[in-house]
């Protein structure tokens, strides 16, 4: 690259990140640091990786530090907003947030789900973990597909979902 082209301002090991990545690495974040509810962060004194709200979390993935709006700002801005935005969508689809039809300033987000009364840290981080799961299943490859299912058939078993989720995580 030319040095006076602009250069990418996304970290290397970020790069190729789906949402999938940040949404599994926003479940340990969850599961190491803790979970709370009503702001991204609980109190950040003296504490660079405080507990976060599921918000908190895809941003504490995506940017690999605390960032104050971790979806607007940042390198991993890009990347914060798309596991964000799968996740609000991903929610819908499983009924845990219902969309307005006609409303669309209205939407409900991923934070209003987490914040609401009775939501459980356990709750969020396996969302999260289903979420992720979902987005690899609907982006597979049709080479990955036909590569499980081969694999399983030599194996004298058939291919499931849930085997090629497993499979696909242990490349």
């Amino acid at each position: 690259m030319n040095p006076t082209q602009n250069q990418s301002t996304i970290p290397g090991a970020l790069a190729d990140l789906t949402p999938a990545d940040i949404l599994r690495c926003a479940a340990r974040y969850l599961e190491i640091r803790g979970w709370t509810q009503g702001s991204y962060y609980a109190s950040t004194e003296d504490n660079p990786f405080p507990p976060a709200c599921v918000a908190g979390a895809i941003g504490m993935a995506a940017h690999g530090r605390l960032i104050t709006l971790p979806c607007n700002s940042g390198s991993g801005r890009r990347e914060a907003r798309r596991a964000r935005k799968y996740l609000t969508g991903y929610l819908a689809d499983t009924g845990a947030l219902t969309i307005p039809a006609n409303d669309w300033q209205g939407w409900p987000t991923a934070s209003d789900w987490n914040d609401r009364d009775g939501q459980t840290a356990v709750n969020v981080i396996s969302t999260l973990h289903d979420a992720a799961d979902q987005w690899d299943w609907t982006h597979a490859t049709e080479d990955d597909l036909e590569t499980y299912a081969e694999h399983e058939y030599s194996q004298e078993r058939l291919p499931t979902r849930a085997g090629f989720l497993v499979w696909r995580a242990t490349r």
